[in-house]
């Protein structure tokens, strides 16, 4: 004669639940004594409908790498031996969270602890770095589309650090040499004729590097800002652009 627990049917919905979960399910439908090993840990997902136990105790173990062994009437669940674990869940890449910059006038400095503070990463500006205003409409962007933002035009340059990005100055724009006495052309004696100078071919082309209003720095021709003063110099560098790229006449 059977043993009554072998007749004992049993119903299990198990949907990525924990192993162990599953078979303390079982044996307590089963009203049997059991032994679990602690190791026993992964997701199961199975269904049985009116099932034998030991039926169901041996599609678990099949599902889980487990054998079982009975002693004293108590039932022992143990991984079998050289089974391979289950890979080791791998924990996808946190991206800093998009940011929203919107406002006039934002100096850079605060532009960054802002950009720090919504996405969650650290963004550091270079000391030598002016501290530029900025006018932002920017609702929704990724942190390292907001930092191209910043610097394109502008005389900066973001880069990846450790743990987070770091602003700096792309290079101090230089300014324009002046002749010194010795290299400009000498002063005619007093009392002699000047010769006037011959009219030049074709019209003198416009000064290629237009100064900023503001500080008088020279101008690079991609620059939207000074990177001195922050100064606004677009409509200059756009007027420049064009004045080269006219034909001669």
């Amino acid at each position: 004669m059977r043993p009554h627990f072998q007749e004992t049917l049993i119903n299990l919905d198990a949907r990525g639940k924990d192993a162990r979960e599953v078979f303390a399910e079982l044996f307590a439908q089963a009203k049997v004594d059991f032994v679990l090993q602690v190791d026993i840990q992964r997701p199961v997902y199975l269904s049985l409908r009116e099932t034998p136990f030991l039926k169901a105790l041996q599609l678990l173990c099949e599902a889980t790498n487990t054998r079982y062994s009975v002693r004293e009437g108590v039932y022992y669940i143990a991984p079998i031996t050289g089974a391979s674990s289950p890979p080791a869940a791998t924990v996808p890449e946190t991206r800093p969270r998009p940011v929203r910059l919107v406002g006039t006038g934002l100096p850079l400095r605060t532009v960054a602890a802002e950009i720090a503070k919504q996405a969650g990463v650290k963004v550091e500006v270079a000391p030598d770095a002016p501290n530029l205003r900025f006018n932002l409409n920017l609702p929704s962007v990724e942190v390292e589309t907001a930092l191209s933002a910043l610097c394109e035009g502008t005389g900066l340059r973001w880069e990846k650090v450790n743990g987070g990005y770091r602003i700096a100055a792309a290079g101090s724009p230089q300014a324009r040499p002046t002749q010194s006495p010795s290299e400009q052309s000498p002063a005619a004696p007093r009392g002699a004729s000047v010769s006037p100078r011959p009219a030049p071919s074709r019209p003198l082309a416009p000064d290629p590097m237009p100064r900023c209003p503001k500080c008088r720095y020279s101008l690079q021709l991609d620059w939207r800002y000074c990177p001195i003063c922050g100064a606004f110099v677009k409509h200059l560098t756009d007027r420049a652009k064009r004045a080269q790229q006219q034909p001669p006449r």
